[in-house]
């Protein structure tokens, strides 16, 4: 049973609706977590992809501005002229050359052209013209390729020679791409140069580029809006991290997304030279904006959800408690005075035409009755306990008037078998010989008798006596024990309790005599006492009797039950600390498990024509004198053993 402070019932419904709240938002936010934050992060990697493909495209982009340049080039007059010139007059080549350089390929030139380096070579491979600019210095280069005046015809950054399935000479296909140069990743555009005049013929190649260099990237970024670095994926020097992206991406193909080191969404790809081959790497670098604008929704999300959910909580707990709690709390409150005033005539009177008003008013309703109620259970409280109490005392009284009826048996045994009548005879004789008494007694033969008769009678008439006076004893204890049963029911009115100082083995003695115990003793009853030297006690006697002599009744019960002959039964008493322990036991029929503690429950009896009131007397009269019986039992044939237990109090010292 909880004894502590009653729990409000507004506090566990606004426990369970914060709880419940608490439990909604836990379960949104975590499936926010599971299920939208992903989108919003593949949303993201979209984007990163998205944003590599705008970089490749802004690529292309320059590699078709490039190709734009050569063919530009490629078509001028001068050009064609130029390579025309040195075909016929080999001697005048380097003058024309100086001068075509000087008009059309001169560093201001390039700078307006936003091109890195320029070089016009003929079909054999002699470089004609051309020149290099480093843009940040504004100084003049020489590209290691272009350096000679020559270079082979098959040179990767030239166009190739092309023919058909007949053999006739084709105008080559335009060449865009990447490669890495000694200036560094470059992107190359090779244009041919084509004689217009009737009959289309090949006559060379110019070839335009720019190194893919900081301003480069630095435009790329403006434009696309995007912040990128390249690598060179040739190079055998890389960063540890870089050179395991470019293995995953080499392996994977594509586009590879994930986190750099920074917490930065990094995508990596692969940018290809003109003949296929892996030429630089590439990682366009994007703020995680997708991801935070995700957590952000989130955590806003989280919150709305909670202060809607308190917001909630508040309003449903302040409408129930203008309601229902607060009504309750009247009702509760009116329910617990009536328990600590038993004024069950106070109303409650809540004027309300809900559920609560009618519980209200049907409350009233059960008062009025149970306050009617009540006193019938008391009237009939009280004659139950009457007879309870009558049937008590009866049973007790029946249990000790045996012992009177056997003590009132052996003295009318007694008185019957009195030597009275001869000995009236003898003095009739005596009576009868007047003055020759002494003659008959001295010669008569049966005067001779009279002095042995009468010393003999004298002897049986002791003899009687004493028996006659311990029966008398016998029959004034029961005579007083009954006085005392019948003045316990005064005593129990008026929860008063008599102690007085006694010795266990005359109590058990006289309960055993009031239990009829020595005819079964002479019958061959085996009764032990032991324990018996623990001096006088302070218990209240009368109530200690009768309680043994309901155990001893029921142990000498269960053994005639039994069948066993002679049968035993030992009381033992010993002290256990503070405790008294009377223990009777005996070899009867026994206790089944179920019944150790039914057969002190009033009207349970296992015997035939048994009442089951003994054993629950003994047990009321047990408490009273602050103490319980315990009953012990291995069960059906193997006997008991009832332990009275009781405050171990020893008298004063006289």
């Amino acid at each position: 049973m909880n004894d502590g402070p009653p729990k409000s019932l507004g506090t566990r419904i606004a426990l369970t609706l914060t709880l419940v709240v608490a439990a909604y938002a836990a379960l949104d936010h975590v499936i926010q977590r599971w299920a939208v934050l992903p989108k919003f992060s593949e949303l993201e990697q979209r984007e990163a992809r998205e944003d590599l493909d705008r970089v490749l495209r802004a690529i292309e982009n320059q590699k078709l501005h490039l190709a734009e340049h050569g063919r530009r080039l490629a078509n001028w007059s001068e050009t064609r002229q130029l390579l025309v010139a040195c075909a016929a007059e080999p001697a005048n080549a380097a003058s024309a050359r100086t001068r075509f350089a000087a008009a059309n390929l001169a560093p201001n030139e390039l700078a307006l052209a936003n091109l890195d380096f320029a070089y016009v070579v003929d079909r054999n491979g002699a470089v004609l013209g051309g020149g290099a600019l480093d843009p940040r210095t504004g100084e003049s280069l020489a590209l290691r390729d272009f350096a000679l005046d020559s270079v082979a015809p098959t040179h990767p950054l030239l166009v190739q020679e092309k023919h058909d399935a007949d053999g006739t000479e084709l105008v080559p296909d335009e060449t865009l791409g990447l490669s890495i140069t000694h200036l560094g990743p470059t992107l190359l555009a090779a244009s041919p140069i084509v004689d217009g005049d009737g009959e289309t013929r090949w006559l060379g190649t110019v070839v335009v580029g720019r190194r893919f260099d900081e301003t480069l990237i630095a435009e790329i970024a403006a434009a696309t809006a995007v912040a990128f670095d390249v690598w060179d994926a040739t190079g055998a020097e890389l960063p540890p991290a870089v050179a395991a992206r470019l293995e995953r991406v080499t392996v994977e193909g594509g586009a590879v997304v994930d986190l750099d080191a920074d917490g930065r969404l990094a995508a990596w790809t692969i940018v290809e030279d003109s003949r296929r081959l892996p030429t630089l790497l590439v990682r366009a670098n994007l703020p995680r904006d997708i991801s935070s604008f995700g957590e952000d929704a989130a955590t806003y999300a989280l919150v709305s959800t909670v202060a809607a959910g308190a917001l909630l909580v508040f309003v449903l707990l302040t409408v129930l408690r203008r309601v229902v709690l607060n009504p309750l709390a009247r009702l509760t409150g009116h329910a617990v005075a009536i328990g600590r005033t038993d004024d069950m005539s106070a109303k409650l009177r809540l004027d309300r035409e809900d559920e609560i008003g009618v519980l209200s008013r049907e409350f009233d309703r059960m008062m009025d009755k149970l306050e009617h109620s009540r006193a019938e259970v008391v009237r009939t409280a009280r004659v139950a306990g009457m007879s309870e109490i009558s049937t008590g005392v009866l049973h007790n009284v029946g249990n000790t008037l045996n012992s009177v009826n056997v003590a009132v048996n052996v003295l009318s045994e007694r008185v019957r078998e009195s030597k009275l009548a001869k000995l009236e005879r003898v003095v009739e004789m005596i009576e009868s010989q007047g003055d020759k008494l002494g003659e008959f007694i001295t010669n008569h033969p049966k005067g001779k008798h009279v002095a042995p008769f009468l010393s003999e009678v004298a002897k049986l008439m002791r003899h009687e006596h004493e028996q006659i006076a311990a029966e008398t004893n016998k029959l004034q204890s029961g005579v007083e024990h009954l006085r005392a049963l019948v003045a316990s029911q005064q005593e129990l009115a008026g929860k008063n309790e008599l102690r007085e100082a006694v010795r266990l083995e005359e109590q058990v003695a006289l309960a055993a005599t009031l239990a009829d115990l020595p005819r079964a003793v002479e019958a061959g009853l085996v009764f032990e006492v032991s324990g018996t030297g623990l001096g006088r006690v302070l218990v209240d006697r009368h109530k200690l009797v009768q309680v043994l002599v309901n155990l001893l009744k029921n142990a000498r019960e269960a053994i005639v039950e039994s069948g066993r002959r002679p049968g035993r039964i030992h009381v033992a008493c010993s002290r256990d600390g503070e405790r008294l322990r009377i223990t009777v036991e005996d070899d009867g029929i026994g206790i089944p498990a179920e019944n150790l503690t039914r057969i002190f429950q009033h009207g349970f009896t296992t015997k035939a024509g048994g009442h089951g009131f003994g054993l629950h007397s003994s047990a009321n009269a047990a408490v009273e004198m602050h103490g319980r019986i315990d009953a012990v039992s291995n069960g059906a044939g193997h006997g008991a053993r009832l332990i009275l237990d009781l405050p171990f109090e020893p008298a004063p010292q006289a």
